[in-house]
């Protein structure tokens, strides 16, 4: 029977993916991810998903210019889950792969052989600029970095000794033990869309965050195939919920009447100016009338039987694996979508022969 799998992607910044001033504002803490994160493993969740941010983009919401590091959550949330898969956001820009290879394998051991990476080249170049550690040239080549460092890090993770001559890094006779507890090393995640993007999601990645288009999620299965591989695919969603889809369709409203332009246009930027390889303008996504947030995915507003019903209906007609979600308020919407909507949106996944995954489901 098919299997679709939910994950949280949580909210490592300040204000968690919504850019308006209509929506609660609060910084990261490990006391907010430690709530978020048992909500999750009591509830109909398969994984937590953690971003890595290095600089915000202000604005009147302050958007993201607190953050904490995801590496040391993870380690931390690994302590107080016992079944949630916990993906953490590395730069291979900023972690030798000798060094991410040993603290990787030591969060394997700390989460019993749960952990999982999300391997990125950087789009908002900026954050990473400030610490100069932006090669010159790097946006021309950053994948083939990071196909070298991901290379480097599998060797690392499954044999005694590593000699490696690369364009990037050189390492001799360099052993990183103990190995990883999963075999053959842990699983690891990538976001791309550029061709590129999808290319190595292909080659490296079990799972693959992409948005609805048919032709993206076609165009990394059949790379993956092509090498011999299968890869899963999830996307983001944002379901807002409330007693009537009026009300919801209400709610929405607000929160785009509230919209941060000024940490909008400040990402845009940033964005447009990093992203040479997209297929189109990251600014022109953001300003799209649906649109309220960086990373909360699409927009599904409605009572908690539209609410489910708009969930299944992506699942079914796309294809994919799996659904990530972002809430606007973590804890409240959290609670209510276990309660509430995850039993409608289990019991309509049936009728289609769909199994959802999580220990509560």
């Amino acid at each position: 029977m098919r299997k679709v799998e939910l994950g949280v992607f949580m909210p490592v910044a300040s204000n968690g993916f919504i850019f308006s001033t209509h929506a609660p504002r609060y910084h990261p803490s490990f006391d907010l991810t430690r709530q978020i994160a048992q909500l999750a493993e009591s509830g109909p969740f398969d994984y937590l998903f953690w971003m890595g941010k290095w600089k915000g983009f202000g604005g009147k919401t302050g958007f993201w210019d607190q953050s904490l590091e995801p590496l040391t959550l993870v380690s931390a949330v690994a302590t107080c889950t016992s079944r949630l898969r916990l993906f953490a956001t590395i730069n291979p820009l900023l972690f030798h792969p000798g060094v991410a290879a040993k603290i990787i394998a030591t969060l394997d051991d700390v989460s019993g052989g749960r952990i999982g990476i999300n391997v990125v080249t950087g789009n908002t170049l900026d954050e990473y600029e400030q610490m100069g550690m932006v090669p010159e040239g790097y946006n021309e080549y950053r994948y083939d970095y990071a196909e070298e460092w991901t290379t480097v890090i599998k060797q690392l993770w499954s044999q005694d000794k590593v000699t490696f001559a690369g364009r990037f890094f050189r390492l001799t006779d360099c052993v990183s033990d103990p190995k990883p507890r999963q075999k053959p090393y842990p699983l690891i995640v990538s976001a791309g869309t550029s061709i590129e993007g999808l290319q190595f999601g292909a080659k490296h990645s079990d799972y693959q965050f992409l948005g609805l288009r048919p032709e993206d999620i076609q165009k990394v299965r059949d790379l993956a195939a092509e090498r011999g591989r299968t890869i899963k695919i999830s996307t983001n969603v944002l379901p807002i919920v409330k007693e009537t889809d009026a009300e919801a369709d209400a709610e929405f409203a607000l929160l785009r009447e509230h919209l941060d332009e000024e940490a909008l246009d400040n990402l845009a930027e940033s964005s447009d100016r990093d992203s040479p390889g997209a297929t189109h303008k990251r600014s022109s996504w953001l300003r799209a009338p649906n649109v309220i947030g960086f990373g909360t995915g699409l927009p599904l507003m409605g009572s908690p039987e539209t609410v489910a019903r708009k969930m299944v209906d992506i699942v079914r007609d796309s294809g994919i694996d799996g659904l990530q979600l972002t809430f606007v308020d973590y804890l409240r919407d959290m609670a209510h979508f276990n309660r509430v909507v995850a039993p409608i949106f289990r019991d309509l996944l049936k009728q289609d022969g769909i199994t959802l995954g999580g220990a509560a489901a």
